[in-house]
């Protein structure tokens, strides 16, 4: 049987909504999940599954079409963005090495005279 779409995006939105809102009102409350899931009946899986990509960025509240976006797609467009920052950084070290050998055997010249 083919994957049916069991909760409306309307619903999703409404619920990720709802936790960001009673997180910022009762930081203390652990159970915050449940008693949402319960208000909407929702699954309290399938919401814990969207405010996770609510705190990972990979969702704006008011763009729920956004939780149906494969998380697989975004965490590789984020792994080469890292790739290509650590190869920047490696070049970056690459330099400072460079410079610091040239600035040490200037240093040496200065005291061997």
């Amino acid at each position: 049987m083919a994957f049916e779409k069991k909760y409306s995006d309307e619903v999703r939105d409404a619920a990720v909504r709802r936790v960001a809102e009673r997180r910022q009102s009762e930081p203390g409350n652990r159970s915050i999940l449940r008693e949402v899931a319960e208000e909407f009946e929702v699954g309290e899986q399938s919401l814990r599954i969207w405010v996770k990509r609510l705190d990972d960025g990979m969702f704006d509240p008011g763009e729920a079409a956004r939780l149906r976006q494969a998380p697989r797609e975004q965490l590789l467009a984020r792994i080469a963005e890292l790739e290509a920052e650590a190869a920047s950084l490696r070049e970056d070290n690459e330099a400072l090495k460079r410079a610091s050998i040239i600035f040490a055997a200037e240093a040496a010249k200065q005291f061997t005279h």
